[in-house]
């Protein structure tokens, strides 16, 4: 009985050790929290401490029970093993957990440069110690329809307001319902943000919230309400960060633009802004400089024309005083990338990242340079550091298609696993699989995944549908680099200036699509191959070939969730890129002999005839007689009054084609009413004209599968000219 009293004694009083030691551990912490927030230490140190005060709880619980015989230094076998082996446990642990992380300062000094083009330096956050804030759309409490935009508008001004602080990384997402916003928020934050809004007569109302990001619970709220919307948007900012606590010594290394000083005033201009109507939101309002940029950045991205890329990045570059720092490098760089100074940009962009390294439309930028000049390693290297600092969507979309690229498949396999278990429930995680793969040869895997797949998503049969052909193709054939290098070439798109390169590194197939990502594609057929990522938009790509196995475009495929649309696309060889600079640089008499070696040597590529016969025509005119004809067409067409208008005017020389809501297109003449565009070889534009006037336009779209021209939509397509 003594015994037992004894052992009962001994323990009571190592546990008393124990709570005095965890409360000393605790209070140590907070101290040390406080240090570190305080000269803008690493918070790593604080989670470092308490995993060792927690790991080392074993050999305290037998010291303490023991402490009277240990402290004479006696110690049993067991002993000698226990404490060694946990401590060697312990920071085996802590180097795994903590060892790739950054123990230093918070912050660091980068250069950059200012918007006078001079080197500076300033203080910033390290990218990994920035407060990821998950942005949804808030929700309208009324069925006012005029203020559904207002919806993504909100969401909108707080990420690019919150951008400009260099502690924060916002993220806009898109979920729409509860349990969907906490499986994509909790993979990247702790918490996110989303609420209301509603208008009484001119009075706005918006409810914030701050939910936490595993459960969705509310962890803060406040209602904001006055007759200036955009100032209510400055409040919310200022509030959202006060409860993320953002250090505020960091925030004021930057200037803090209220919403006003860099969006536009105009409600209606905003409405038609995030309706992604950039036109008409510079239509009502001329100094919308944030308009021009996303005008600019959508028109690069897509390729949609040299003439308006130049003329949208010269007016953001021109208005670019007006916006964020971060914003004004993006119009510099888009001004440089818009006549091709690759190089500039990238030096541009990099420098600002420094600065920024989040930003995702200057990521974008550098991605697309990184496609330009096939650069697979820095593009690999690059998002892998983006995605280490901060495990945003955008960052895991980037890095994920970097390690495809790579063909690092293996890899990717684990993330998707590792988010599987993150999110058991989310089962739009597990689809993202079947590209590795198949690529892989997991062939088998890559069924089971795919049966899953149309399982659990039928919804998006037409986008998955594409991954049936190569599983059964692969199952039976072998991919190697000889196979793979039928596909090599570039392509020219027959809608845009887009141009698609594709070539083999390392046993796989690889392409870059103008100013977008390079991806990784997969072989579906000896003449097919497909790309994208399920549930997501799909491609097909089936390559045309002549009578003697020559391989002159091919066929590309977009799938939507509901619908796909298909256009050709012309493989380039080196007679038509010499043609083509003849003609860019209006050397007519070279540009004539090399057009005609260009159709001999590709005889399919129809509209090759087409710039040979403006080539010859404007040969024979001088430049008052085509002037005289470009006099005749110049005005505004239309179906109806203020319906579907086309405008063709004179700009610098150059007859512009304009269509509302369309890029502008360079109209070239192959004949007296008839007129083609490099912008587009598919369509053709056609004047009929009575005494020597147009009364009248039309348009023709090539049908490469039947090799002729149609009258594009007869009833909508005869507009008549306005007088």
């Amino acid at each position: 009985m003594s015994d037992l009293s004894n052992w009962q004694k001994k323990w009571v009083k190592t546990l008393k050790f124990i709570v005095a030691y965890l409360v000393a551990a605790w209070t140590f912490l907070q101290f040390v929290d406080w240090i570190l927030t305080r000269y803008q230490i690493s918070p790593y140190w604080v989670d470092i401490l308490l995993w060792f005060f927690i790991g080392i709880i074993p050999s305290l619980l037998i010291y303490f029970y023991h402490q009277e015989r240990i402290n004479k230094r006696i110690l049993l076998l067991r002993e000698k093993i226990i404490f060694p082996t946990n401590i060697t446990l312990l920071a085996v642990g802590l180097y795994f957990g903590f060892g790739t992380s950054d123990l230093g300062a918070t912050t660091k000094e980068v250069k950059y440069i200012d918007t006078e083009g001079h080197i500076a330096e300033t203080t910033i956050t390290k990218e990994e110690f920035r407060t990821i804030i998950p942005i949804y759309n808030f929700t309208s409490k009324t069925s006012d329809s005029s203020l559904t935009w207002m919806s993504r508008g909100i969401t909108g001004l707080l990420f690019y307001d919150l951008l400009q602080d260099k502690s924060l990384s916002p993220d806009w997402s898109y979920a729409d319902n509860t349990t969907d916003k906490v499986m994509e928020a909790k993979l990247i934050s702790s918490f996110y943000v989303d609420g209301s809004y509603e208008k009484i007569d001119d009075n706005y109302t918006i409810i914030t919230t701050i939910r936490k990001s595993k459960t969705g619970k509310l962890e803060a709220t406040k209602t904001f309400k006055g007759t200036d919307f955009l100032d209510l948007i400055d409040e919310i900012s200022i509030y959202i960060k006060g409860k993320v606590s953002v250090a505020t010594e960091n925030s004021l290394q930057h200037i803090d633009l209220n919403v006003k000083d860099f969006i536009s005033n105009s409600l209606p201009a905003l409405e038609d802004y995030f309706n992604g109507d950039y036109e008409n939101a510079i239509s009502k309002d001329s100094t919308f400089a944030l308009a021009y940029l996303q005008n600019s950045r959508r028109n690069l991205r897509y390729s949609q024309g040299k003439h308006d890329e130049q003329a949208l990045a010269e007016k953001a570059y021109e208005l670019r005083n007006k916006l964020p720092y971060d914003f004004q490098m993006e119009a510099m760089a888009l001004r440089y990338l818009s006549y091709d100074k690759f190089e500039e940009a990238k030096e541009l962009v990099n420098m600002q990242l420094e600065v920024s390294p989040q930003n995702i439309f200057l990521n974008n930028i550098l991605y697309g340079i990184y496609g330009e000049t096939k650069n697979v390693n820095d593009y690999y290297t690059t998002t892998e550091k983006r995605f280490n600092a901060s495990k945003s969507n955008f960052n895991l979309m980037a890095f994920g298609s970097a390690v495809l690229a790579k063909g690092e498949y293996e890899q990717y396999i684990d993330m998707v696993n590792l988010y599987s278990k993150i999110s058991p429930n989310n089962n739009y995680i597990f689809p993202y699989k079947l590209v590795p793969q198949i690529l892989s040869g997991k062939i088998n895997d890559a069924k089971d995944t795919f049966k899953k797949l149309n399982i659990v998503h039928p919804d998006f049969k037409n986008l998955n549908q594409v991954y049936e052909k190569p599983i059964e193709y692969q199952a039976k054939n072998k991919i190697d680099s000889e196979l793979l290098k039928f596909f090599e070439g570039e392509f020219k798109s027959e809608g845009n200036e887009a141009i698609q390169t594709i070539w083999v590194e390392k046993n796989k197939l690889l392409g870059y699509y103008s100013n977008q990502r390079i991806q990784a594609y997969i072989p579906s057929s000896k003449y097919t191959f497909i790309g994208g990522l399920p549930n997501q938009k799909t491609f097909e790509y089936e390559y045309k070939q002549n009578k003697d196995g020559v391989v002159y475009a091919h066929v590309r495929k977009e799938n939507f969730t509901e619908n796909s649309y298909s256009y050709w696309m012309w493989k380039l060889d080196d007679s038509i890129k010499k043609a083509e600079n003849y003609l860019v640089n209006a050397d007519y008499e070279n540009a004539e002999e090399a057009y005609k070696k260009a159709i001999d040597a590709n005889p399919k590529h129809y509209y090759l005839k087409n710039v040979l016969q403006h080539i010859t025509y404007v040969k024979e005119k001088d430049t008052f007689q085509l002037a005289q004809q470009y006099q005749k067409i110049l005005g505004t067409y239309s179906k109806k009054e203020n319906e579907n208008k086309r405008s063709i005017y004179l700009k610098e020389g150059k007859l512009i084609y304009k269509r509302d809501g369309l890029p502008s297109k360079e109209l070239l003449p192959i004949s007296e009413n008839r007129y083609m565009t490099l912008s587009s070889y598919k369509n053709h534009y056609e004047f009929v004209l009575e005494d020597e006037e147009a009364i009248a336009s039309f348009a023709w779209v090539y049908n490469a599968d039947k090799e002729e021209w149609e009258d594009y939509n007869p009833d909508s397509n005869y507009l008549l000219k306005e007088k």
